[in-house]
């Protein structure tokens, strides 16, 4: 994927990325150009995690910041989110 693709995506879900879908996005596998992946846990169970990610821009230099929040576990599960093994 690349950076502005991964923009479009984070906004595509309006920041709120869950399931099989956070692993795609932060995956430096599928996103060579990630350079940072950050997670920052939620304090209490109604404030989810967040995630920072710092990827090189495509046809300039520099770097593209990215935020998103991370979805709970349950909640990726029940909206059908998460890959049945």
């Amino acid at each position: 994927m690349y950076t502005w693709e991964m923009i479009e995506f984070i906004k595509r879900r309006n920041g709120y990325i869950g399931g099989d879908d956070l692993l795609k996005i932060i995956s430096q596998e599928e996103n060579p150009q990630i350079k940072v992946v950050r997670y920052n846990a939620g304090e209490t169970d109604s404030k989810h995690g967040s995630y920072y990610i710092e990827a090189k821009k495509d046809s300039e230099e520099g770097i593209e910041k990215l935020w998103f929040e991370a979805m709970p576990y349950e909640e990726a599960k029940v909206k059908g989110l998460v890959k049945k093994k």
